[in-house]
């Protein structure tokens, strides 16, 4: 790399599913397990430990199914096929399909229905990478 070559900064990580649905569970984890411990703990003489620590067990389950709620949501796409205009209708959990239509491959990504692969003869396209 030349001194003349400008310097691109590297994109950082993005909070995606993968993460929020490792915060939930560490988030619920560190509830359910403080309220167990209080409850354990201060619950000996007084009501004290069983006030505090039972709402901290509830908290560490519901919490994370609150905090995932988005994982558990599907949606419909619809739209034209990217190749022949034909109408299609899926899934957002769907990654690619096949157009009913003149069969080219589609992805599926943001709610949106776009061409990928190489092109066949006939216009059809057909995906040469694996997902």
């Amino acid at each position: 790399m030349s001194s003349r070559d400008p310097v691109t900064e590297k994109p950082g990580r993005t909070f995606d599913s993968a993460y929020s649905f490792s915060f939930a569970i560490a988030i619920g984890l560190i509830l359910f397990i403080g309220g167990l411990v209080i409850s354990l703990t201060l619950s000996d003489g007084s009501s004290v430990g069983l006030i505090f620590g039972i709402p901290l067990l509830l908290a560490g389950l519901i919490v994370p199914l609150i905090m995932m709620r988005d994982l558990f949501r599907q949606s419909d796409v619809t739209g034209p096929c990217p190749y022949c205009e034909a109408p299609i209708r899926t899934s957002d959990a769907t990654l690619q399909l096949q157009c009913p239509n003149c069969k080219g491959v589609v992805m599926v990504r943001d709610g949106k229905l776009l061409r990928t692969g190489t092109e066949l003869a006939g216009g059809a396209r057909v995906n040469t990478n694996r997902v």
